[in-house]
């Protein structure tokens, strides 16, 4: 590790360090006050020394769930003073709520409400000198981010408002033996329409998009009843409303939770009709979707554009605020100052309804500086940006991919912090994703943002979906890309999915057969072969060179020959012999010298190689060990692969010659 690295690494723990404990300095001398203030002394009791150790814990758990430390030396004091009192507003409720289910009623206000209140007030006028101090923290720069107008479903409100009163009165009934509300019930009973209606609004729990799915309808309403048990809570506490039984209180939303999985679970199956709910994966969706929007004769040589305001110099003085290497890539891949200035967008968005209002076929360049992993979509992200730009246009993006999160956390944290850090991002963005169960609730809480994707992912999506590949760069831990629009997307084959492959390969006689394997890539990782072909070559004339495209356990896989299991199916079948060449795919096998293309096409291929025989360690021996086993199998088929068997099976278990 580079000593500025962890230089810099201490640096930021021992300021995330003492910031938490000026943070706790500051609480503990809000409540100190706030007890001389109430008491005259600071002889504290037990009772108050309890309320301040709850104090803490909440305190402790919430800055640490919001990031407080790490993200307030970086926010101006606008955005840190509204971190500040959104996670001083969640204290209140969860203390609040810690209070009132742990029956600590007899806790004195001044001292539970009082400290918090207090200790608001002293971080943000210590925030106010700290910026003081410090000047000012330019903006982060984001652009403004059009979202489309909600969209309530009022019959939804009215069902969902007769579901609380109903469920509310239900409780009274089982716990009561009556329908009567006996004080303080009917004050309960309006503060709970009150924090419904409230919260209900905030979390967007009736808006028609959240019900293209259950768990997407389901994920609001959970957060809802939450943010209610905390509302009533706080509400209890402070107006003193005892005694109350807490099964009385508690108990609706638990019924109402209930009821309303399934009345949403019903909406969102109705709603699901004809709703766009799930990605473009297959070459038919993508010739559906071309076919349905795009009015554009494909890709006929259009009108030299005219230039009237170069886009260059526009674009270099907006991209230089983010970081100028962004520039330097796009202008090292088209010239800028050819391109009109209204025929380039420049967003920052993870939404496709700000690419929409773009008119088709007509953009020069599109430039996105928000993440794709917080699209919804990728596919149809990528498509929705073709269709907008014209024949040769080009889309500039950026993500956040597995190398880039593994470097971000280990530059940002020490060693034991960045890989636990970073264990726990890749399972929550990576695994969960990928899960069929955890999937749906994954999407559901976070609608997609956030996810982890690979390198060869973001490329090979973008090659199925009709672009070419300009450049590649990490900039600032992010990976961005430069991607030309240049055919059809529904003219590639399929990509494909789940751990057992089928790959397309040229069997006896030139004709294509299917090939069988457990994956040991990333998913779109089959359309950019020719791209990292050419970006770093073979070794041995067969593998690829620091090939990206295979995982951590698919390059395990293929250590001890699992992933090429599935191919005894096609030994069995007849598509392969068991000696042989490899069967190779059309781009592959066009990189072959065109007499050893002919041998190949003459004889059925094998599931073990000659090159395990021979062993070469250029290119020329790899051609040359074929072309040897091939000229032998024509002469003297049986004795040849006889021969080539032993040989093989001996290097393989005695020498540990290995697939790479």
């Amino acid at each position: 590790m580079d000593r500025t690295d962890a230089g810099g690494k201490g640096l930021r723990l021992k300021r995330f360090m003492g910031l938490g404990l000026a943070d706790l300095g500051l609480l503990v001398l809000a409540f100190g006050l706030v007890h001389l203030l109430n008491y005259g002394h600071l002889n504290i009791s037990a009772t108050n020394y309890s309320i301040l150790q709850l104090q803490i814990l909440v305190w402790l758990v919430l800055s640490l769930a919001g990031n407080k430390f790490s993200r307030i030396p970086d926010l101006s004091y606008i955005m840190g003073a509204g971190l500040t009192l959104k996670i001083g507003a969640g204290i209140l409720f969860l203390l609040s709520l810690l209070i009132v289910g742990l029956q600590l009623m007899h806790f004195s206000r001044t001292m539970a409400y009082g400290t918090i209140i207090l200790f608001l007030v002293l971080e943000l006028a210590t925030l106010g000198l700290y910026h003081w101090i410090r000047g000012p923290v330019p903006h982060p720069g984001r652009y403004p981010v059009e979202s489309q107008p909600v969209r309530l479903s009022r019959s939804l409100i009215i069902v969902d408002g007769f579901m609380l009163l109903a469920v509310f009165f239900l409780v009274t009934y089982l716990k009561r033996g009556s329908l009567t509300l006996f004080h303080p019930y009917d004050d309960i009973l309006l503060i709970y329409f009150g924090l419904w209606l409230g919260f209900s609004l905030f979390t967007r729990k009736f808006n028609r998009e959240n019900f293209s799915d259950f768990l997407s309808a389901f994920g609001p309403a959970l957060k809802t009843a939450l943010f209610m048990a905390a509302g009533l809570a706080f509400f209890i506490y402070l107006f003193r409303l005892e005694p109350v039984s807490r099964l009385q209180v508690f108990a609706p939303l638990v019924f109402l939770l209930a009821l309303e999985c399934l009345i949403f679970f019903l909406y969102a199956t109705y709603r699901r009709h004809g709703l766009m709910g799930r990605d473009l994966e297959d070459r038919e969706e993508v010739n559906a979707y071309f076919d349905q929007r795009s009015k554009q004769p494909w890709l006929e040589p259009a009108e030299e554009p005219r230039v009237q305001e170069p886009a260059g110099e526009k674009l270099k003085h907006a991209l230089d605020f983010f970081d100028p290497r962004i520039y330097e890539l796009i202008s090292s891949q088209m010239d800028l100052q050819k391109l009109d200035r209204s025929d380039c967008a420049l967003l920052s968005t993870d939404n496709m309804f700000n690419l929409e209002v773009l008119e088709n076929d007509r953009m020069g360049l599109i430039i996105n500086l928000h993440k794709i992993n917080d699209v919804r979509w990728f596919n149809r992200y990528f498509l929705l940006a073709h269709e907008k730009l014209r024949p040769g246009g080009c889309l500039v993006g950026k993500a956040h991919t597995i190398s880039t999160h593994r470097d971000f956390y280990r530059h940002k944290y020490p060693r034991y912090l960045s890989s636990l850090f970073y264990s726990l991002s890749f399972i929550w963005g990576r695994v969960f994703p990928k899960l069929p169960g955890l999937k749906k609730f994954y999407f559901a809480v976070t609608r997609g943002r956030n996810r982890m994707v690979s390198r060869a992912e973001v490329l090979g999506r973008l090659c199925f979906c009709g672009y070419r590949i300009l450049a590649e760069e990490e900039i600032g831990y992010r990976f961005f890309f430069v991607a030309q629009k240049i055919k059809r997307p529904s003219m590639d084959p399929d990509p494909t999915y789940g751990p057992l492959v089928g790959l397309r390969r040229t069997g006896l006689g030139g004709q294509p057969i299917t090939v069988y394997k457990f994956r040991t890539m990333y998913p779109f990782s089959e359309y950019i072969q020719d791209y990292v072909f050419n970006l770093h070559g073979t070794k041995d004339g067969d593998k690829i060179i620091n090939d990206f495209r295979i995982t951590g356990w698919g390059k395990v896989f293929r250590k001890l020959w699992i992933d090429e299991l599935p191919m005894l199916y096609n030994w069995l079948r007849g598509d392969l012999k068991l000696v042989g060449v490899r069967p190779l795919s059309d781009h592959k096998l066009s990189t072959y010298p065109e007499e050893l293309q002919e041998k190949r096409k003459k004889v059925k291929p094998g599931l073990l190689p000659p090159f395990y025989a021979d062993r070469p360690t250029t290119v020329e021996g790899f051609f040359q060990a074929e072309e040897d086993y091939l000229d032998g199998y024509m002469k003297k088929p049986l004795r040849t692969d006889f021969r080539y068997f032993w040989i093989i099976v001996w290097n393989i278990v005695v020498r540990r010659a290995r697939s790479g």
